[in-house]
């Protein structure tokens, strides 16, 4: 048996052995939530409890198997728990349980992109493509529909809030969302949203939610405060007949207002849990006091909240964190530039720096200074991997070789032969509807379009593929292998810098040579796909970790020794977009408050007065956030002015060529034209 108490203080202690009633942690920044539930599940099979009748529900899935692992470290039998993100447990339950609620056990799984063709379809069928007046596109109606079912509430509420420029077409929405879930129950299609909302439709059904709760006895929530109404929903009805639940979270880092996520859940849950427990932790492993300071009066300037104050465990002061202004972005993005580098040249590592900001574009000026010093950095916060058009291009030919009837998938890849458009596309797909399987498949394109048609060639092409696949037993290897060496060529022709597209594909597939099945591969990349929203620029210090740029929403859960927050102007920090609703203002002051504590060591918050919008100059006003006397009290406050050239000129390229006569316009273009005919 571990020995507990020599692993946990006493708040941790507290959290990991109270297993006879509900316990809300509250979890503050940096306090170790982590161990509290890997050790809450070993002391639970310790305790006897089957590891089968524990479930951990994370928002990823690496989350899940870390704690998991840990667990296991101490006790093999942990590794049989229950373990992953909402939606893979949906997933699961669906598959075994679906038929219940009239849902068929082969359904696909629809990521967004998919989702978004799909609603384009249901438009052009609704009509909605001629309108005169603008009219919503198919990625802000996904997104429409996906914050109402999120949110539980109506499309009007969604569009008053958010989209008041489309409320007129409120009823238009209404009926295309209708349409748009006909749709998919008639194909059989399933998106992320329809996961949750069929596991809460079928844990409504009181004989369901009894088995459920027999099977699952013991429920542990990480990150409580990022759920929506629908896993809150789906929480309480897994654990309301026993109450053996405990959810982890930190009210003060709710941060995903944007993706349906609602502070209420972590707030309601005692009362929704009435003999509750709540127990936190405030003891900080990661920051020194003086930025914990900061932190707490960030924290108690928040009006819904659980009262806590943080302590730094390894009881050291640390430097004060210091607030530093600027004449204009540029001389900021130089000082910080400067600053960073120094730091690298005593001892710091570049990956041990981080630069935070609210959104991307207030980084745009320091990425230049960072370049011509040749620092290396990394920006977070880009496109999803998954959702790049030539990953999306292969994962087809493999949901074909999945479910032959996943139309989506075909017209992607009949759209991908030459001469072949949406409506021939469509006039293709329309003819496979009566067949029964691949082979059928096979032999109506050879029959039908094989010959005699100006996109034939292409056809013969991929009927050639379709028999290679059209064979039992094929490993999931030779499967991508097959579809991969098909798409190269059509790779090629269709981007100009298809030799980087290429590194991604590979990437893709020593992702798939990790699975078995080609069913688990397609569902855990529907799932959870793997980002590359990473943009990366290399440097002159090859041999240490790039410094990371990123947004604040990215940086949650991630620490560094020194951390520059940059853009504590209002409209920045707070979000212009957010100054008119309470609620959200609330939400980006807990952004400022995850913000501050991602520094161990060095935290500078920076701004500049002087700016510029829609061509207009203009002075900034600072942070609402940093106007409280409290706040200004725990910084250090300087103004830096960087001293100017008297005589500035702008250096052109044509300084460091003094051969060339440039006053020889005429005989400079002839030479360039030249230079193109070689």
């Amino acid at each position: 048996m571990v020995d507990l108490k020599s692993h946990l203080n006493s708040s941790q202690y507290q959290a990991v052995t109270t297993t006879d009633k509900p316990v809300l942690v509250i979890a503050g920044a940096g306090s170790g939530k982590t161990r509290v539930i890997e050790y809450r599940t070993l002391h639970l099979v310790q305790q006897g409890i089957n590891p089968q009748s524990i479930l951990l529900l994370t928002f990823t899935r690496k989350a899940a198997a870390a704690m998991l692992s840990r667990a296991a470290a101490h006790d093999p039998k942990c590794e049989q728990i229950d373990g992953g993100t909402f939606h893979s447990f949906a997933f699961k339950i669906l598959k075994r349980y679906g038929k219940t609620i009239g849902l068929e056990n082969n359904f696909t799984i629809l990521d967004s992109a998919d989702s978004n063709e799909l609603i384009g379809s249901v438009m052009g069928k609704l009509g909605y493509l001629d309108l005169k007046k603008r009219f919503p596109k198919k990625e802000t109606l996904k997104g429409i529909i996906s914050k109402s079912i999120n949110k539980q509430t109506a499309i009007k509420n969604i569009l008053e809030r958010e989209y008041p420029q489309f409320e007129e077409f409120n009823q238009e929405i209404t009926n295309l969302r209708q349409a748009y879930t006909k749709a998919k129950l008639e194909a059989s299609y399933v998106d992320y949203d329809d996961l949750l909302v069929y596991l809460k439709i079928l844990l409504e059904n009181p004989e369901m939610r009894q088995r459920l709760a027999s099977q699952y006895q013991h429920i542990m929530v990480d990150e409580y405060q990022d759920t929506n109404k629908l896993q809150g929903d789906i929480a309480y009805y897994l654990a309301e007949s026993h109450g053996n639940i405990m959810a982890v979270g930190d009210d003060a880092q709710s941060i995903y207002g944007f993706r349906g996520a609602t502070h209420q859940n972590i707030m309601e849950f005692p009362v929704r849990f009435p003999n509750c427990q709540v127990i936190k932790l405030e003891e900080n492993y990661r920051s020194t006091q003086l930025i914990l300071d900061l932190g707490n009066v960030v924290l108690d300037s928040m009006k819904d909240k659980y009262e806590k104050k943080l302590a730094a465990a390894n009881k050291q002061s640390g430097l004060k964190p210091e607030i530093v202004t600027f004449k204009n972005p540029y001389d900021e993005a130089t000082w910080l530039a400067q600053t960073i580098k120094m730091m690298r040249d005593n001892g710091i590592d570049l990956g041990k720096q981080a630069v935070l900001f609210r959104s991307a574009f207030i980084s745009i000026p320091l990425q230049s200074e960072l370049s011509k010093l040749g620092i290396p950095f990394q920006v977070y916060g880009g496109v999803k991997f998954y959702e790049t058009a030539h990953v999306k291009d292969l994962v087809a030919y493999l949901k074909i070789v999945q479910n032959f009837t996943d139309e989506l998938s075909w017209i992607r890849i009949l759209k991908l032969i030459e001469n072949i458009g949406p409506k021939t596309a469509e006039k293709i797909v329309a003819s496979l509807q009566n067949c029964i399987n691949l082979n059928q498949v096979i032999q109506t394109l050879d029959d039908e379009f094989g010959s005699d048609f100006s996109y034939s060639q292409g056809i013969k092409r991929l009927l050639k593929l379709l028999s290679k696949l059209d064979s039992d037993g094929l490993a999931l290897g030779d499967i991508f292998n097959f579809c991969f060496d098909y798409y190269k060529p059509l790779l090629k022709k269709h981007f100009d810098d298809w030799h980087l597209r290429l590194s991604d594909l590979e990437t893709l597939q020593d992702i798939a040579a990790s699975y078995e099945s080609l069913d688990s591969f397609l569902s855990d990349l529907a799932l959870e796909p793997p980002e590359r929203g990473v943009a990366q620029v290399d440097g002159t210090y090859d041999e240490e970790k790039p410094l990371t740029l990123s947004t604040i929403h990215s940086a949650k859960g991630l620490e560094w020794d020194s951390v520059f927050l940059i853009g504590m102007i209002e409209g920045v920090l707070p979000s212009r977009f957010a100054l008119n609703f309470a609620d959200q203002i609330e939400e980006e002051h807990r952004l400022f408050y995850v913000a501050v504590t991602r520094a161990k060591r060095q935290l500078y918050l920076t701004m500049h007065h002087e700016g510029g919008q829609g061509g207009l100059y203009q002075f900034n006003r600072v942070s609402r956030f940093l106007e409280d006397r409290r706040i200004l009290e725990k910084l250090e406050q300087n103004m830096v002015e960087l001293s100017k050239p008297k005589n500035k000129r702008v250096k052109l390229v044509s300084d460091d060529f003094e051969e060339i006569d440039t006053k020889d316009k005429k005989t400079l273009f002839e030479k360039i034209n030249e230079s193109w005919r070689m």
